[in-house]
């Protein structure tokens, strides 16, 4: 009777440890983001080294490239802001509450990290759309030629132009005021300490002050985020819908398989190889079910990222909150 106890003990034991060495045997590690409640943080993510950054979204309301050659102005749209273009900078003293009537707001576009709400009416070189490059200028500044009104989520107005980006000194020159001309203010925002450091510099049109928000542009790979995504509405018109999704850095390369179960996947699956569209990865690896009011994330879809440090990493969707919760979970694995 002893032996008859015994075995099935032995058994179980055995089999319990197999279950761990399984357990422990997955090539994925689950990672957890989270983006606060109300998803009102951004989360910088490094495929090497997990979250380096969580910045209040907030704090900023546009952002400038830092590139000495680069003239891209970026707008706070996951703040709930709209940039409206309302004529060139002659119309400072004119402009008011009723100039954007009638008009579309302007969002950044998600493909190209190089063309911000300010850059959407951009013509042929020498032109970034709210300002020309002045050829044969020595100090190869910018020129603002063009007027804006930003909306905040509380329905005020600011009215702003961005008078120069300065080439050889490294930084933007902005003006800025309330729709009612109070609250007069111009700023020169130094690029400078962070020439070939960052990406972007952001910026408060409260606080005037720099907001530190993106890491040093090696050190990160996605940036968890809110967005603006044109969907289809009423009538199949297309609307902005404030999203929640992942954008990659602008030296970064992802490779998105469909249609394949993550563990059996192969980055040579991939449709069209690994590209640099900011929005590869996107918002569309979860879908809402308005019968049950419930998320569900995409069956059989994946990302192969070559990264900053010049590895390549796997990476799927497990989970997502909503947005009361602000958390999301993946699972990562290094690609040998």
């Amino acid at each position: 009777m002893r032996n008859l106890i015994i075995l099935p003990i032995f058994l179980a034991v055995v089999l319990a440890a197999c279950k761990n060495d399984d357990d422990n045997s997955s090539p994925y590690s689950e990672v957890t983001i989270n983006m606060e409640s109300n998803q009102g943080s951004d989360v910088y993510y490094s495929m090497a080294n997990g979250e380096v950054n969580t910045v209040d979204r907030n704090e900023w309301d546009i952002a400038f490239s830092v590139p000495l050659q680069a003239a891209t102005i970026l707008i706070n749209e996951g703040k709930g802001l709209e940039l409206y273009c309302v004529g060139d900078t002659n119309a400072w003293a004119s402009v008011d509450a009723n100039s954007i009537n009638g008009l579309k707001p302007r969002y950044n576009n998600k493909t190209d990290w190089t063309i911000g709400a300010f850059n959407l009416n951009a013509a042929a070189w020498p032109n970034y759309g709210w300002g020309t490059y002045h050829q044969g200028n020595p100090d190869y500044n910018v020129g603002g030629d063009s007027m804006y009104i930003i909306k905040f989520p509380d329905n005020s107005l600011k009215k702003l132009m961005i008078r120069a980006k300065l080439g050889a000194n490294s930084g933007n020159i902005i003006r800025t005021a309330d729709i009612d001309d109070s609250n007069e203010f111009v700023d020169t925002l130094s690029t400078a300490p962070y020439n070939d450091l960052k990406n972007f510099i952001h910026y408060s049109l409260t606080t005037h002050q720099a907001v530190e928000a993106e890491p040093n542009m090696d050190e990160w790979d996605l940036l968890f985020t809110r967005y603006v995504e044109m969907v289809p509405g009423p009538g199949s018109i297309l609307m902005p819908y404030p999203v929640t999704g992942v954008l990659i850095n602008p030296n970064v390369t992802v490779a998105k398989v469909v249609g394949v179960a993550a563990e059996q996947a192969v980055e040579t699956q991939s449709v069209n190889g690994y590209v640099s569209t900011t929005d590869v990865i996107g918002y569309d690896w979860k879908v809402f079910d308005q019968q049950s009011q419930t998320y569900f994330i995409t069956d059989n879809l994946s990302y192969f990222v070559k990264s900053v440090d010049g590895k390549k990493y796997q990476l799927y969707f497990t989970g997502y909150d909503g947005i009361t919760a602000g958390t999301m979970t993946i699972k990562v694995k290094t690609v040998e």
